[in-house]
């Protein structure tokens, strides 16, 4: 004999019931899950500014070489590959309650400086940039 057989009329109609409330639980738990997700994204938004640039955005750095051979000021490109909200200094950033940002250098003015493209893995503050093109 099945186990559907084995089973009464009033156990079927229980047992559909708890598969209704187990639903609805599933439903309540659901729409409470997703509230508190919405309330820890709109809360992120308001802890931290917007960042000034984006993943993939195209920057210049403007520097003063040391070197007597090389010109008076140089620029160095790059392209943005990630960024860091930094809350307070730590052994990579001085600053505080400012974004980072991290670097793929291309290119620079300055003669044999960057001879090919690299990643330095230094943070860059947003003050020491400037934006070239968007991404």
């Amino acid at each position: 004999m099945s186990f559907s057989g084995r089973l009464s009329s009033s156990d079927l109609q229980s047992f559909a019931f708890s598969r209704r409330e187990l639903l609805g639980k599933f439903v309540a738990v659901a729409v409470a899950t997703a509230a508190v997700k919405r309330s820890a994204e709109s809360s992120a938004t308001k802890k931290y500014p917007l960042p000034e640039f984006n993943v993939g955005d195209l920057v210049a750095y403007d520097w003063e070489p040391d070197d007597d051979d090389a010109p008076e000021f140089a620029t160095d490109f790059g392209e943005i590959l990630g960024m860091r909200w930094v809350p307070e200094p730590d052994g990579h950033c001085l600053a505080a309650n400012t974004w980072v940002y991290y670097i793929r250098w291309t290119h620079s003015t300055c003669p044999d400086i960057l001879p090919e493209p690299c990643y330095d893995g230094e943070p860059t503050y947003s003050s020491d940039l400037r934006l070239v093109s968007r991404a």
